[in-house]
């Protein structure tokens, strides 16, 4: 992923997604489902990738208790679940949305049903 396509993540997210309102220089482009080894190109688009500390980042992998509360807010999704189907909770607004391919979101209250 280049800087310019991160940019446009940021400018969509804001700010990390648990809230912590950490350093700018922090943030990493986290996959809600993983790619896998070798990496998918399929998931490697903006209805999954989400902005997050790099300290949250690491702590999600090593820790269950995070990872568990991570794919209850929809930050990270099993396989075979669907990014732009599954919201994402941001703590920093107390909101829940949703991400399409066009680096939106969508309030889940606001979302219609397809």
């Amino acid at each position: 992923m280049n800087g310019r396509q991160f940019a446009r993540y940021l400018a969509r997210d804001l700010h990390c997604v648990c809230g912590c309102m950490g350093r700018e220089e922090t943030y990493v482009p986290q996959h809600r489902a993983n790619r896998g080894m070798g990496g998918s190109k399929v998931l490697d688009r903006p209805a999954n990738v989400i902005v997050m500390c790099s300290g949250l980042n690491i702590l999600i992998e090593q820790n269950a208790d995070l990872a568990a509360q991570a794919k209850a807010f929809g930050w990270k999704l099993e396989r075979w679940q669907v990014p732009e189907e599954v919201p994402i909770f941001d703590r920093a607004t107390g909101e829940w949305f949703y991400l399409d391919n066009d680096f939106n979101r969508t309030k889940h209250h606001e979302r219609k049903a397809a």
